[in-house]
């Protein structure tokens, strides 16, 4: 007789955007569009990157997440006489990382006049960390 088990793993973890939509993320940059760039900081923070190439001031926010994928492991159970001998297999696993950049070029009085987003974890809609990006006009 022959008896399969499947072991599921407790539980699992995902990303929440694993990839970028780009209405959303477009949507997401263009409201900073006209926005003084101590508005940016004030709502995303100090950004991680500031340069100048060739006259342009550019500002870079990083964001980087990862998350354990799980591993499912099949056994199999088979009965000789009063033994039972098990066998299994583990396959999957590992970790998934993501990351998205934002990129603001700025104008002589610190005024965002573009924007550019980059990478596999920008948010394909506006929920969980993904809600303080697009621009909050009090």
């Amino acid at each position: 007789m022959r008896l399969r088990l499947i072991i599921l793993p407790a539980a699992t973890l995902a990303i929440a955007a694993c990839s970028g939509g780009m209405g959303t993320m477009d949507g997401i940059m263009n409201s900073w569009q006209g926005a003084p760039l101590d508005a940016v900081i004030a709502q995303w923070g100090y950004p991680h990157q500031e340069q100048t190439i060739a006259g342009h001031k550019l500002y870079r926010w990083f964001y980087s997440k990862s998350a354990a994928m799980p591993a499912t492991t099949t056994g199999t159970v088979t009965q000789v006489g009063s033994t039972s001998f098990i066998s299994a297999t583990t396959s999957g696993g590992g970790v998934i990382s993501g990351n998205c950049t934002r990129t603001l070029e700025v104008d002589e009085r610190n005024i965002v006049i573009r924007s550019q987003w980059e990478g596999n974890n920008c948010p394909f809609a506006e929920a969980f960390e993904y809600t303080t990006w697009r621009r909050k006009i009090n």
